[in-house]
């Protein structure tokens, strides 16, 4: 019968387990053998499907002690800032203003128009009673003028006035006779006003005092904590800790070892009779 050997290990970590070399097993029995494995009370294990027995003894272990050693301290660290001052400046300021300096002054054009002139002259009837007399009476005439108030449309402009003229007779009296019109050109003088402007620049100047900002350097510390750490061991020591091992027996028939010839071997080999 060939076993299958199962060794569960429990330890620490970075342990090292010092465990001596048992002596050779003799000759296995189906059971149990001086110095070896009782699988009489063994057991089904559902994983493997054969049967197994668990032991537990005690094995001397190496374990070493993690050590976090820190160190800290406040450690001040310097650096230059610009601080932003202002100081007063005084610059000037000027300013440009354009003065309008304008005259007017008046031209006599001379213009010709064209008018209409209507008057009702006055007719002297005389009787020659009374005594011989002269008196003045007026007679009206009326100018028509037309004025292009729009684009190639012209208004009239009517003025009237009273002429005077003298009849002289004995018993006249005087009649109005039937209105009389003549167009006529007549010359007129206009004052037309011309203006002349002139500008004249004027530069005006202050003083104006103004913040100019500047930078200046400062010395500025900081007191940062600092820690630097390493990781130690303490100085390894030998404690006992638990070792829990499962031993399976297999029963499967014995493959020949390829290392020599079992025709050969000066005993038996085990599990034979």
């Amino acid at each position: 019968m060939k076993f299958l050997i199962v060794l569960a290990v429990v330890a620490l970590a970075n342990g090292d387990i010092i465990r001596g070399r048992g002596e050779r097993q003799g000759r296995q029995s189906n059971n149990a053998v001086n110095g070896g494995v009782d699988f009489s009370g063994c057991q089904n294990d559902p994983e493997t499907g054969l049967c197994c027995v668990e032991k537990e003894e005690t094995v001397t272990s190496i374990q070493k002690d993690p050590i976090l050693e820190c160190t800290h301290k406040n450690v001040e660290k310097c650096h230059y800032t610009y601080v932003t001052e202002f100081s007063p400046a005084q610059e000037e300021v000027c300013e440009e203003n354009f003065e309008k300096s304008c005259q007017i002054t008046f031209k006599q054009q001379a213009i010709e128009e064209q008018v209409k002139k209507c008057y009702r002259p006055l007719e002297k009837i005389c009787n020659g009673q009374g005594p011989e007399e002269c008196r003045t009476v007026y007679e009206s005439s009326c100018t028509t003028k037309y004025v292009e108030k729009q684009a190639g449309k012209f208004v009239g402009d009517t003025k009237c006035e009273k002429l005077p003229i003298e009849i002289c007779g004995a018993g006249c009296v005087t009649e109005e006779g039937p209105e009389e019109c003549h167009d006529k050109t007549i010359t007129s003088l206009l004052d037309v006003p011309e203006e002349v402007c002139d500008l004249n620049p004027q530069k005006t100047c202050r003083l104006q005092t103004r913040l100019v900002p500047s930078l200046k350097p400062e010395h500025e510390c900081t007191i940062i904590p600092q820690e630097i750490c390493n990781l130690k061991f303490t100085s390894p020591q030998q404690v006992e800790k638990p070792l829990k091992t499962k031993w399976c027996l297999d029963p499967s028939a014995p493959v020949p070892d390829q290392t020599y010839d079992e025709a050969n071997a000066g005993a038996a080999p085990l599990g034979r009779k």
